[in-house]
């Protein structure tokens, strides 16, 4: 059963387009931002040579955003399923929280000007939600092989 959307739906939805139509490269202007800020994730895309995998991360994130605003469907599922995946990479979950503030603070960045108190407020109230459900998520411990 889907939850119903977030009161700035609509204003998250509408930024994050926007967002794509001003920012001619946003995986590039994300990652670095978050690389500024955990500089010990860098080490963690040594793979990722052309941007691909940050790319396909990215664009999981907007989606999982798109319905975690919206009817829900399944964001709540995939940010638990990937904070325990994530975990086995050694990624601290609360990586996750900056993850989405980095991503809020691009998306602030690329708007400049059109960026407003609505897309402020709507934008923090979304992180503190992502926050709080981040904190929620059970831990996993890879020697039970179960959430605790």
């Amino acid at each position: 059963m889907s939850k119903a959307r977030s009161r700035h739906a609509a204003t998250i939805e509408a930024s994050l387009e926007r967002f794509a139509e001003v920012c001619e490269d946003p995986v590039a202007l994300v990652y670095d931002r978050l690389f500024e800020a955990s500089p010990e994730m860098k080490v963690l895309f040594w793979r990722d040579s052309n941007g691909a995998i940050k790319g396909e991360m990215l664009s999981r994130v907007f989606a999982a955003l798109l319905d975690f605003v919206g009817e829900r469907k399944y964001a709540d599922n995939m940010i638990a399923s990937e904070i325990f995946v994530h975990e086995g990479y050694d990624v601290p979950r609360g990586t996750f929280s900056t993850f989405f503030g980095v991503l809020a603070d691009s998306v602030k960045a690329a708007l400049g000007d059109e960026w407003t108190q609505d897309l402020a407020e709507a934008w923090r109230e979304l992180l503190a939600e992502i926050d709080a459900y981040i904190a929620a998520v059970p831990s996993y411990t890879a020697s039970s092989g179960a959430a605790a």
